[in-house]
């Protein structure tokens, strides 16, 4: 796997800040087979420039590997165009990075698969008491339609997580949506005691709803990259024991249905 902070794993001090990546190891059959070098703050120029996407998986990768690549959420940020970070990049800038991860995975023999970066609660409205998500928030979705097109250009598979978002979420009313991201209040989690107001990253809840959308649209799409994951039928069975306060019975999509 191949991220930025929404994708990485994190150690205990930060939690409840979580990756999705990280909560993907959950599905996995053998969670050995899963390799997640995404990094908190990066962007898919600094993974390619800095050499970790050559060092970590290009240079290791062999026939009928996978790799997921996610990343936009530190590509369309200005502020961060010159050296040490030097993360941005245009559209076209960040297009050219995608297609560049696709060649070199092909042409090892791998699979690559793209995930669009995830919506923000700051593009969380209500109406009428409805929820509404807008994805493309604070600028996000530039770089969300730029991956799209360039799944669709090489007809490489996409894990929409920005859509599964728009859809999925409103399902669940505006408090409980946004309970899913790092809006932590003083004294609620140890780590955190002034709290912390974050739209854009996700509590261990949060990791686990978009890793189960990712886990759900590896099978409706029939990628052997599901092979890899466990055939449960029960979203909560995958959570890490203990979290009963992280169950997601509320999420409204209902179990996972692999049938």
């Amino acid at each position: 796997m191949a991220g930025d902070s929404i994708m990485a794993d994190y150690t205990p001090d930060w939690f409840p800040q979580y990756g999705w990546g990280q909560a993907l190891k959950s599905f996995m059959k053998d969670p050995s087979h899963l390799h997640n070098f995404a990094r908190r703050g990066w962007s898919a120029r600094r993974f390619r420039e800095s050499g970790r996407w050559e060092d970590c998986i290009a240079s290791k990768l062999k026939p009928g590997d996978w790799v997921i690549v996610s990343f936009g959420h530190n590509d369309m940020n200005k502020r961060r165009n010159k050296l040490p970070k030097n993360d941005y990049s245009t559209p076209e800038e960040y297009k050219a990075f995608l297609r560049g991860f696709a060649a070199d995975a092909r042409a090892k023999g791998a699979n690559i698969c793209f995930a669009t970066s995830i919506a923000h609660s700051s593009g969380f409205s209500e109406t009428n008491g409805a929820l509404r998500v807008d994805g493309g928030a604070t600028g996000l979705g530039t770089y969300v339609a730029a991956m799209r097109e360039v799944a669709a250009e090489l007809g490489a598979p996409l894990l929409d997580l920005n859509r599964y978002a728009e859809e999925n979420l409103p399902k669940m009313g505006i408090e409980a949506a946004k309970s899913l991201y790092m809006v932590v209040q003083p004294g609620e989690y140890p780590n955190y005691p002034e709290g912390k107001n974050d739209p854009a990253h996700i509590r261990e809840s949060g990791a686990f709803f978009y890793a189960r959308g990712a886990v759900e649209m590896a099978r409706e799409q029939g990628l052997s990259l599901a092979d890899m994951w466990k055939e449960s039928t029960d979203f909560n069975a995958a959570l890490p024991e203990g979290r009963n306060e992280q169950r997601l019975d509320f999420v409204g999509t209902g179990p996972m249905n692999f049938s």
